[in-house]
């Protein structure tokens, strides 16, 4: 774990001023913030939760590795928050750390070296906006002048299909990881596998014009956008981890997929399909034990319906099983997502073998894509989501990821085809973003 020398000191306090903005100001939006200053910053914004954030610059900044990483995050947030002093006026936000962590615990290869293994991070500048109001605060200084301009408007995405993206020799490797995921499957290896593919295009998206589609398109998601220098980690996914609030858990199973139709009547029966499907069932089924399972390792007793419901999103429907609990006193976020991740819904099951398989057949390094990206507090609130419908923008090009789970039953063409559902949610924004000066 490397720690960088922001303070030079670790006993020393930092100190922040919060204030409130006009709400009607551009600098009232964060994400007017990010297009002054994308390069070093992070952003997270739920537009159906009326939440929107970004962090600029770094004070402390801390790169978890290795087995303990998400134990070593946790004791360094723990750190920098007890350090933190606020000048806020009385209702004001309590300033926030945002952190990620790679899919795996390894060393990431060239495409990922810009971000690491991990970081977490207190920015110098943060701009919260919630419930109408936005927060502005500035750790160890000034926050310099605001945006002048307002975020960029949203873009209609282009009309895409992914098949026109990709090679055949790509789309056959896909369905032959499908094919050895069914084999294994069919010895009784494993339950459930999620085999994923990659794409790259040669285009590099406008950032605060996609992060800007992205929250008009998937108001349902978390968009959110991790940048360093060219390098930028951006997506808007609908998949929560963990997110702890007045010291409750909520989380969720969310395996299993269809999807939409412009047809009313013809969407109903999709959503149906999904609902009564004994392989789509099957699939979530796996993933709502193996949460429940992990939570029960850390003593939290988790509670969720019997049946799954159905969660609709633009292009994609999913079977969606809410789940929450009472976080004991003794654990906090970052233990919690440590237990979590990875679900079955993301790795496979049993994780060892599914995990043994991806590294031998996948042929691609998954970087950030999958793994965990959210935010935290001093109060012990905050949210981490499953990094997915995700891309990593190089000063080159895009490289978009997407995955499907296999369990007895699937078929591969099938879940390639779902594959292009998910890949269809980020490549019409990157083109129409990268379409812009």
């Amino acid at each position: 774990m490397a720690l960088n020398p922001f303070p030079a000191r670790t006993d020393e306090v930092l100190e922040a001023t919060t204030v409130e903005l006009d709400a009607a100001s551009a600098a009232a939006d964060p994400l007017a913030w990010l297009a002054a200053a994308p390069d070093d910053a992070w952003f997270w914004e739920v537009p159906e939760d009326d939440v929107a954030w970004v962090g600029l610059g770094r004070v402390a900044s801390v790169e978890p590795s290795g087995d303990d990483r998400f134990a070593d995050a946790a004791l360094a947030a723990e750190g920098v928050l007890g350090r933190l002093v606020v000048d806020a006026p009385d209702g004001a936000p309590l300033p926030r750390l945002a952190a990620g962590f790679a899919f795996d615990q390894h060393e990431p290869d060239e495409h990922w070296r810009p971000l690491g293994a991990g970081r977490l991070v207190l920015p110098a500048v943060q701009l919260l906006r919630h419930g109408g109001r936005s927060w502005l605060t500035a750790v160890g200084g000034s926050p310099g002048p605001g945006p002048s301009t307002s975020a960029p408007a949203a873009l209609e995405p282009d009309a895409v299909e992914p098949a026109d993206w990709t090679d055949p020799a790509e789309r056959e490797h896909y369905r032959q990881l499908i094919r050895l995921a069914l084999v294994a499957i069919g010895r009784g290896d494993l339950e459930k596998a999620v085999p994923c593919r990659s794409i790259r295009i040669d285009r590099r998206p406008h950032l605060p014009l996609l992060l800007a589609t992205l929250r008009r398109q998937y108001p349902g998601c978390a968009t959110f956008c991790v940048s360093d220098g060219p390098t930028a980690f951006v997506g808007a996914t609908p998949e929560r981890l963990a997110a702890v609030h007045g010291g409750r858990l909520h989380t969720a199973a969310l395996a299993g997929s269809a999807p939409r139709h412009a047809d009313h009547a013809i969407d109903d029966a999709l959503g149906q399909g999904l609902l009564t499907s004994p392989k789509e069932r099957l699939e979530h089924a796996v993933v709502v034990d193996a949460v429940t399972a992990a939570l029960d390792g850390l003593g939290v007793v988790a509670r969720h319906p019997v049946e799954p419901e159905l969660l609709r999103l633009h292009g994609i429907q999913h079977l969606h099983t809410p789940i929450d609990a009472e976080v004991p006193a003794d654990r906090g976020l970052l233990d919690l997502v440590g237990a979590l991740h990875p679900t079955p819904a993301v790795s496979g099951h049993p994780v060892e073998l599914a995990s043994d398989l991806r590294s031998r057949h996948e042929g691609m390094e998954r970087g950030w894509f999958a793994g965990p990206v959210g935010w935290l507090d001093a109060a012990g609130n905050g949210e981490f989501r499953v990094a997915l419908r995700s891309a990593l923008v190089e000063p080159s090009g895009t490289i978009l990821y997407a995955g499907a789970g296999v369990v007895t039953g699937s078929d591969p063409e099938r879940e390639l085809l779902e594959t292009d559902v998910k890949l269809r949610a980020m490549l019409g924004p990157v083109l129409a973003a990268s379409a812009m000066p």
